[in-house]
């Protein structure tokens, strides 16, 4: 949930609890509001309608004493504020308890209209006029103890009524107080959430950024929030994450660059110590050539061909990698120069899958192999010693294999030589070429990205087979050796 999203609906929700509080306090409030102006109603209508019965009354006096026109208009106008009053308590809605006194209430009120009428009618004869107010006199009497009974029981039958709806207003008022204050403990609750959901995670982003910008990526995880929320935070610290990512994939992209640069560069340092004036070895051994093949000695011609092509391939500038075919070709002309050596104490064979020779491979990784063979594996033997060399390929990789019969070699040993980070002696087991089985390892690994790219297969006294492999859509790329600083 996003924290737009949040806050929409907590808003909403604090105003409606606010707004229901505030209802149900008004409506008990009004509730008792009305019922109290309905008896009031009731008892001031008692009260006006004895107090206009008497001064009706006053005024027909009046007029008896002073049949005058004004006299005359003044009793007519109590009378009809009398009438008024009795249809305005005809209407009054009286409970079934009341109900009888009222009516017979508002029936004395129309007697006395009755008998005042009639005494303005005998106003000529003063004897009946004065024996009829005295009727009304009487009925005016029995109007004003009606109407302060009829008080006293209105009070009398709504004082439980108030009482209840008292309790009920103050039951209302706890219950409003209880609701504020449930309002206000999920008011806080909320806010408080919505903190929380908000700071917290902006702290841990807080942070972890700031162990990335001290340099201690590794450290900025345990403290990083969950990227499971679907929250803007969560999305930001996926963004986080993925930044992290892309930071630690740079890292070791950039280790791996420098550790190609570093293997480059101490290739060409021991290539370097062997380049002692290499125009003037060269064209030596041109000259020894050919005075041995004027001589006869075709042997030894071919012998001093071949050891001034490896020169010169060994000199050849490392930065470049190098096709399958040039490396067997170098491998070849080491090979010769061995057999001179061996003569038939050792047979050595090369078979080639003409599909993988175009694949680039970094120079100098085949013959250290080769070499090793040699040195290590076959040369003690006296005889029947058997260095093979195969190139195959599998359709993704180009795969060599050199296996020989020689002595072999013990499991710590073949781990050794399979550890990458392990550093390696400055003295070389390879000696023609200054590289070590490890660095030729290193970087095969560097340069073909694949974590089995090498394999050792060997027991002591059965000896040592070395499976390499190289991704054949390498023989396109023209970078994969990093340059060397010359500078």
């Amino acid at each position: 949930m996003t924290i737009r999203a949040k806050l929409l609906i907590v808003i909403p929700l604090l105003v409606l609890l606010a707004s229901g509080d505030y209802f149900f306090l008004f409506r008990s409030t009004a509730v008792v509001q009305r019922s109290y102006n309905r008896m009031m109603d009731r008892v001031l209508g008692y009260q006006q309608s004895i107090q206009s019965a008497e001064q009706s009354l006053e005024s027909l006096y009046g007029f008896l004493l002073d049949p005058s026109s004004a006299k005359r208009s003044e009793i007519s106008s109590r009378l009809d504020e009398l009438v008024r009053q009795r249809e305005a308590l005809e209407q009054g809605g009286y409970t079934p308890a009341m109900a009888s006194s009222a009516v017979g209430y508002v029936q004395l009120l129309h007697t006395l209209t009755e008998q005042e009428v009639a005494a303005l009618s005998a106003a000529a004869s003063p004897a009946d006029a004065l024996a009829r107010y005295e009727l009304a006199e009487k009925t005016v009497g029995y109007i004003r103890e009606s109407g302060e009974e009829l008080v006293k029981l209105e009070l009398s039958f709504d004082r439980p009524i108030f009482r209840s709806i008292q309790g009920e207003n103050a039951r209302m008022n706890k219950l409003g107080a209880s609701i504020l204050a449930v309002q206000t403990l999920l008011g806080v609750a909320l806010a408080y959430w919505i903190s929380r959901s908000v700071t917290v995670p902006v702290e841990q982003l807080v942070r972890a950024a700031k162990r990335v910008s001290e340099g201690k990526p590794q450290e900025a995880l345990p403290v990083l929030p969950s990227a499971a929320s679907k929250d803007e935070l969560g999305v930001l610290t996926g963004a986080f994450l993925q930044m992290l990512a892309d930071l630690k994939k740079s890292a070791e992209r950039d280790r791996e660059r420098l550790e190609q640069s570093r293997l480059v560069k101490e290739l060409e340092l021991r290539a370097l110590q062997s380049q002692i004036h290499p125009h003037f070895l060269f064209n030596s051994l041109n000259v020894l050539s050919k005075l041995a093949l004027i001589e006869g000695a075709e042997k030894t011609s071919d012998l001093i061909v071949s050891m001034s092509k490896m020169i010169r391939y060994i000199l050849r500038n490392p930065d470049e990698p190098v096709t399958l075919r040039e490396e067997l070709g170098h491998v070849a002309d080491y090979a010769a120069i061995q057999q001179a050596r061996f003569r038939n104490r050792i047979r050595f064979s090369i078979h080639a899958d003409e599909a993988a020779l175009p694949t680039r491979v970094p120079s100098l990784t085949i013959q250290p192999l080769v070499e090793n063979a040699y040195v290590h594996g076959v040369e003690r033997l006296e005889n029947g010693g058997v260095i093979r060399l195969s190139v195959e390929t599998d359709g993704a990789c180009a795969i060599v294999t050199v296996s020989d019969n020689g002595v072999g070699m013990d499991e710590a040993t073949k781990q050794a030589l399979l550890r990458m980070d392990y550093e390696e002696e400055a003295s070389s087991d390879s000696l023609s070429t200054g590289l070590g089985t490890r660095n030729v390892f290193r970087r095969l690994h560097l340069f073909g990205g694949l974590n089995d790219a090498v394999s050792i297969r060997s027991a002591p006294g059965a000896g040592t087979t070395v499976t390499i492999r190289i991704p054949m859509n390498k023989e396109d790329e023209k970078n994969d050796v990093p340059p060397v600083d010359r500078g």
